[in-house]
């Protein structure tokens, strides 16, 4: 009698896979998927412009234009799945199993036969944090040196230096410091996190700019202007109001929203940090994007301010903002999970062991696989005693994200405000003087953050 071929069916609770990968793969993968999205964003802006201002021509190519990059992210966001073949020693089991295209599997001993889809799922390994900033250094170093003669001279030479220089430039310029703090905040949580839920986080956040862009760019301004209130005009009302509401209020309430999507991904505080930090850093990995290509307009030293204030502020206040959102819903759904908190926040059951492909032998074991997700504490380490309090009802965290937020513009705008009717020195020099301030205030209160991320439950 022929053998029937058993179904598909789930994969043992535990069971995963992991195929070979580079540390700079999600690098390249990410940077990718944000050049897509970025584009599927800008057509997709314009479908909601046509159809606010009634132009059908519009909507329509744009809808077309839209289609297929969509599938486009699709495919690309698609997971990566492996048939797994298990037959296990079984007395009342068979020595025959059917496989799929007419195969058999024939066992020297009785065994039962089960097959299963599994998604590729390998650790989530990043370059080291210092190599990162390192090539972002250098990328700006070397971004001043090739624009700067264009600002010189008009000569077709220079101009062609800087074009040749400047694309890398602002391909390194915008994506290095996002993925550097990734980097960062991977190997500090201590929580070992597969590549595919690390690339759920940065892509959420990616994806939450959409909603953000439309409140900022279409929504908030046309209600300012049905009440009378100039939107455009550098330091006028409706400029300060964009800035400390539009922007603080819509940004955080879509980048939580996106963080609650991922709920099933949260299963402590400190989970739910590292999600709302993560997906801090994906909204800023696609505005950086368009901040970094307009700062092109001043050539070196426009570019170099703008990649160097955004990389050490503006990234890592996105980050920290939606962290305070993030670890708030965490315990939020813990609470109404009956989740308790583990008695060691260090604590990781994870077991990991590599094969290899070739041989089948292991290769490595759990004690130098933990190194992935060790970090040395130094200066980031505080007493539990001593650590802030982090908010634990979403209502709070959220609405400290938005008080951070709107703090970080609202006073930006107040100094320009001030110095409006200055001299131009004057007010680049205030700027960058306040801007510096905030810098420092920010690294200041990251650093306390931090500190208690590392004592709350994992």
């Amino acid at each position: 009698m022929q053998p029937v071929m058993a179904p598909l069916t789930p994969p043992p609770n535990g069971l995963a896979l992991a195929s070979k990968s580079s540390p700079w793969s999600v690098i390249w993968r990410m940077l990718g998927i944000v050049l897509l999205l970025y584009i599927i964003v800008q057509t997709m802006v314009l479908t909601l412009f046509g159809l606010i201002e009634g132009d059908g021509y519009l909507t329509v190519v744009s809808m077309i234009c839209s289609l297929p990059l969509l599938l486009i992210f699709f495919y690309a966001r698609r997971p990566k799945l492996t048939h797994v073949i298990m037959a296990s020693p079984e007395p009342n089991g068979t020595t025959q199993h059917m496989l799929p295209d007419s195969r058999m599997l024939i066992t020297p001993v009785p065994t039962s036969f089960s097959h299963h889809l599994i998604k590729d799922s390998p650790p989530l390994e990043m370059p080291p944090t210092s190599t990162l900033w390192i090539v972002f250094s250098l990328t700006v170093i070397t971004a001043f040196l090739g624009l700067l003669p264009a600002m010189l001279s008009e000569e077709p030479l220079w101009l062609l230096l800087a074009v040749l220089v400047g694309v890398p430039a602002w391909l390194f310029g915008f994506s290095l410091p996002v993925h550097a703090w990734w980097a960062f905040s991977t190997r500090h949580f201590q929580l070992m996190t597969t590549k595919i839920e690390g690339e759920k986080m940065l892509v959420a956040g990616m994806l939450s700019t959409f909603p953000a862009i439309v409140i900022n760019s279409l929504l908030f301004p046309l209600l300012l202007l049905m009440v009378g209130i100039e939107t455009m005009k550098p330091g006028s009302i409706g400029e300060f109001l964009i800035l400390t509401v539009s922007a603080p209020v819509g940004e955080e309430l879509c980048k939580a929203a996106f963080v609650l999507s991922l709920y099933k991904l949260i299963d402590s505080p400190k989970r739910g940090f590292q999600i709302g930090f993560s997906v801090g850093l994906g909204f800023a990995l696609l505005e950086n994007l368009q901040y970094i290509m307009g700062s092109f307009s001043g050539l070196a030293v426009s570019y170099s301010l703008t990649t160097v204030v955004r990389g050490i502020g503006s990234i890592p206040g996105h980050a920290l903002w939606t962290g305070l959102s993030g670890v708030s819903i965490g315990w939020y759904l813990c609470t109404k999970r009956g989740i308790a908190a583990s008695d060691n926040p260090h604590e990781d059951n994870t077991t990991w062991v590599v094969f290899d492909g070739a041989t089948g032998q292991v290769v490595n074991t759990q004690r130098e696989l933990s190194t992935m997700g060790r970090t040395v504490r130094g200066w980031l380490y505080k007493p539990m005693d001593k650590v802030w309090n982090l908010p634990k009802n979403p209502s709070v965290g959220i609405g400290l994200a938005i008080l951070g937020h709107a703090l970080w513009n609202g006073s930006s705008w107040f100094v320009s405000w001030l110095f409006l009717e200055q001299d131009i020195a004057v007010q680049v020099i205030a700027s960058l003087f306040w801007i510096f301030v905030m810098i420092v205030t920010l690294w200041i209160i990251g650093r306390e953050i931090l500190a208690a991320v590392m004592h709350l439950p994992s």
